[in-house]
């Protein structure tokens, strides 16, 4: 604790301690701005591997080791009424404005709709991607 919150016992705070980083496969492999462009975090998160939404830390430095990042919620009776979250983000393009957009959603506890039906997924659509086979 002194290292991680100085030599005052009396100010020891033990929220704030735990963070989440989202490193990014390939943060080992590329120069500091594309690493800070990959990587989501550093989040400030409780919990352990005893509570409700279970993480656990290292004791050494209080970051995140595992936990959910996905979670959803499922309404079979109304398919459109489902909830979701995904951290960091729905993007695998380090580009996009979603590839970390849902970051502060999964650590605020929050969903975003789970559309199923094709008119509901249709009104909600912001983007198509068409894949297109180049085989012969």
């Amino acid at each position: 604790m002194v290292r991680l919150q100085d030599t005052d016992a009396s100010a020891w705070k033990c929220s704030g301690l735990q963070t989440n980083l989202y490193d990014h496969a390939l943060t080992d492999f590329v120069d500091a701005d594309m690493r800070a462009k990959l990587n989501v975090g550093r989040l400030r998160k409780g919990g352990s591997a005893y509570t409700p939404n279970q993480s656990t830390y290292r004791a050494s430095d209080f970051r995140g080791t595992n936990g959910p990042s996905f979670r959803v919620v499922v309404d079979v009776g109304n398919w459109d009424n489902s909830r979701a979250v995904n951290m960091p983000g729905e993007s695998g393009d380090p580009d996009s404005p979603h590839y970390r957009d849902l970051a502060q959603m999964w650590l605020d506890g929050q969903y975003f709709p789970l559309l199923y039906a094709r008119r509901a997924v249709e009104a909600a659509t912001e983007k198509r991607v068409h894949l297109v086979s180049d085989t012969h």
